[in-house]
């Protein structure tokens, strides 16, 4: 009786986690295909290389439930790649009214600066750039949410990504720097979904003593 109550809990946790994972791929970046793809192909390479890795542990220990021992590797397989395709839920702060390119540059920043300035334009961590790619939340300065004015690059990947050369002269030394970003926009209400290409002249308007430097 006890067995089989373990084997229930096993099973369950084993389920949530699974679907936790297939509802964290639904929401990924795949460029071209849409994320179902993804989500199927690995599901199911998760599913057979669990029972593979099951069978190989039951023929060696040759002990324990193997139903159990089942449930155990996909549980551990599947937050190990919630983990891996986890992607933080920014919310961004905007002017009120305000129209236009949103840009998130990679910076030094020890915290993500989401209050954008009035070109657009905030600071990101390296782990926030190298993990984003869900639809943020939306705000204007006096809290108004306007997610659904938000246009993505295209539907299959929200952010765009964009890199730029800028030379930076210190000390009266002049060093080139890249400017990496993440970016989409906010379009007029009716304009909903439609995206209007604006530009941002990123080179004049970036702070460039934030820009990110490998070490």
């Amino acid at each position: 009786m006890k067995t089989k109550i373990l084997e229930l809990i096993l099973g369950i946790i084993a389920l949530v986690s699974m679907s936790t994972l297939a509802i964290q791929l639904a929401k990924a970046s795949t460029f071209m295909l849409p994320s179902v793809y993804l989500t199927v192909i690995v599901i199911a390479a998760l599913s057979v290389g669990s029972l593979i890795i099951a069978i190989i542990v039951k023929l060696s220990l040759n002990r324990g439930s193997f139903f159990a021992t089942l449930c155990i590797i996909i549980s551990i397989a599947s937050v190990i790649l919630i983990f891996k395709f986890y992607s933080p839920k920014l919310t961004v702060v905007i002017p009120d009214g305000y129209v236009g390119k949103i840009t998130l540059v990679l910076s030094n920043v020890h915290k993500d600066i989401l209050k954008v300035d009035s070109n657009g334009i905030g600071y990101i961590t390296k782990w926030t750039f190298d993990r984003t790619y869900t639809k943020p939340i939306v705000l204007e300065a006096n809290g108004t949410n306007v997610s659904d004015q938000c246009v993505g690059f295209n539907p299959s990947t929200f952010w765009a990504k964009g890199t730029f050369s800028v030379s930076n002269t210190t000390n009266r030394n002049v060093e080139k720097v890249d400017i990496y970003s993440l970016s989409f926009e906010i379009v007029p209400k009716d304009k909903l979904g439609q995206k209007q290409y604006y530009n941002v002249d990123l080179i004049k308007l970036v702070d460039k003593a934030k820009l990110y430097k490998n070490e």
